[in-house]
C-alpha cells in the first residue's frame, strides 16, 4: 500500500475513466407492479392485495421500534435542495446520477426490501414477476442506467425461470436475492436452482438488505429501543449470516463461476468476519466439508463488497486505506446508493484512497470491478 515512485497515482476524479454506483435504488409503486403483471400473475397478485387492509404490510410484519428519521427529517429538505430523498422513481435516480458525477448506476428495489417477509409463495412470485417486468420496461429509457432482476427466495424454482425468462434482456446485469430475513439461509440446498440459473446466465447475485427487520437475530431484534439500533446491526449482521452460509455449506465450489456482491454495509465489518471464518474453518474442518480450500481464498476469488457507507472518514483516511488493503481493492465496489439521504459521493472514496493505490486499482474500485462483475459497457 506504501507509495512508490514508479507508481502511477491518480489526483482527480477527472482520471478515472468510469465510475458506478453499484447500490442505485428506484421505487416501483404498487400499481407499477400491478400493471406490469401477466394474466396469471395478476390474479394471484390480486387475491392477497385487494383484500389486504393494508396492501405491502406483509413485507413489514417486523416493524422498526421509532419511526426512521434519518428519511422522514431530511426528506423535506433533500428534496428541495437536490431531489435526494428515499423513495425516487428511477427518473429521479438517473438525474441524481448524473448530478452526483457517476456514470452510471446498477438499480435495486425500495418497496420491496423486506420480500422475504412474505410467507404466500405465489404472492411473492407474482410481486416478483410485475416489478421485474415494469424495470425492463423502465431502464430502456436511461442510457445510464442497469439493473438486477429480483428473485423471490419462497418460490426458487420460479425464480430460476425468471431468471431464464430475463437474463438476455441487455438492461438486466445481475440477480437481487435480497439478504433481509432470508429464511432458510442462503446457502441451504433449496436455493440450488436459483444458483444454477445464475451461473448458466453468467449473472452475478447481489444480495441487498433493509435496516429493518432481520429474522436470524430475533432476540436483537426485538430488544432494540429504536431504528437507530436496528440500522447499526441489520445490514452488517445479515450479511455475515448470508456469506458464512454460502461458504460453509460450500455454495462457491460447487458453483464455481458465480460471483456475489454484498451491497449497503459498508466494509468495516468485512476483515473481521473473513478472519472468523478461516479460525472456524481450521479449527472446525470437519464440519465444513464442502471446502478445499479457506473460505478467504473463495472470497477473493467470487465475493465483492459495495462502499456504502463508508462513514467519517475524512480526518484519518490512511483508517480507510488500511482496511481497503485488507479487504483488498480488486474486490471493493464504490456504491453511492442513491438517490438515499445517505448517499456517498464518489469522492467519499476517491479522496480517501487516492494517495495510496495505484491508478489501476483506484479505477477498479471507483468503476472497473463493477462493469467487470456485472459485464456491461
Amino acid at each position: 500500500m506504501s507509495q512508490t515512485v514508479e507508481r502511477e497515482t491518480l489526483t482527480s476524479l477527472d482520471d478515472v475513466d468510469v465510475i458506478v454506483d453499484a447500490d442505485a435504488h428506484a421505487q416501483a409503486s404498487w400499481d407499477d407492479i400491478r400493471d406490469h403483471l401477466d394474466s396469471d400473475e395478476h390474479r394471484r397478485f390480486e387475491r392477497f392485495f385487494e383484500s389486504s387492509p393494508a396492501p405491502g404490510s406483509e413485507m413489514n410484519l417486523y416493524h422498526s421500534p421509532t419511526p426512521t428519521y434519518l428519511y422522514e427529517d431530511m426528506k423535506a429538505e433533500k428534496e428541495a435542495e437536490s431531489g435526494l430523498y428515499n423513495n425516487a422513481r428511477l427518473e429521479e435516480t438517473s438525474a441524481v446520477t448524473e448530478r452526483i458525477g457517476v456514470d452510471a448506476g446498477v438499480v435495486n428495489p425500495t418497496l420491496i426490501l423486506n420480500l422475504n417477509f412474505i410467507r404466500e409463495a405465489e404472492y411473492a412470485a407474482a410481486v416478483m414477476q410485475g416489478y421485474n417486468d415494469w424495470l425492463v420496461s423502465e431502464l430502456d429509457a436511461y442510457d445510464n442506467m442497469v439493473g438486477n432482476l429480483v428473485v423471490a427466495a419462497q418460490d426458487p424454482h420460479r425464480s430460476a425461470e425468471e431468471i431464464d425468462r430475463l437474463a438476455d434482456e441487455d438492461d438486466i446485469v445481475g440477480v437481487q436475492m435480497l439478504g433481509t430475513a432470508l429464511i432458510p439461509p442462503a446457502g441451504h440446498p433449496s436455493y440450488e436452482p436459483i444458483y444454477e440459473a445464475a451461473q448458466a446466465n453468467d449473472l452475478p447475485i447481489s444480495m441487498h438488505t433493509s435496516g429493518a427487520g432481520m429474522k436470524p437475530f430475533p432476540e436483537q431484534s426485538y430488544w432494540a429501543e429504536t431504528y437507530a439500533e436496528d440500522h447499526v446491526t441489520q445490514h452488517p449482521f445479515a450479511h455475515m449470516v448470508s456469506a458464512t452460509s454460502l461458504l460453509f455449506h460450500g455454495i462457491p465450489e460447487q458453483y464455481p463461476n458465480l460471483t456475489f456482491v454484498f451491497q449497503e454495509s459498508g466494509v468495516g465489518y468485512v476483515p473481521y468476519l473473513v478472519r472468523r471464518l478461516d479460525t472456524a474453518y481450521h479449527e472446525f474442518g470437519d464440519e465444513v466439508p464442502a471446502l478445499s480450500k479457506p473460505p478467504s481464498e473463495y472470497v477473493d476469488d467470487a465475493f465483492y463488497w459495495c462502499t456504502q457507507p463508508l462513514g467519517h472518514t475524512a480526518e484519518t483516511p490512511r483508517h480507510l486505506a488500511w482496511l481497503v488493503e485488507m479487504v483488498g481493492p480488486e474486490n471493493l465496489m464504490f456504491a453511492a446508493d442513491a438517490p438515499h439521504p445517505d448517499f456517498d459521493t464518489p469522492e467519499e472514496l476517491f479522496d480517501r484512497v487516492r494517495a495510496y493505490f495505484s491508478a489501476e486499482e483506484v479505477r477498479g474500485m471507483m468503476g472497473g470491478n463493477a462493469m467487470e462483475v456485472y459485464d456491461f459497457v
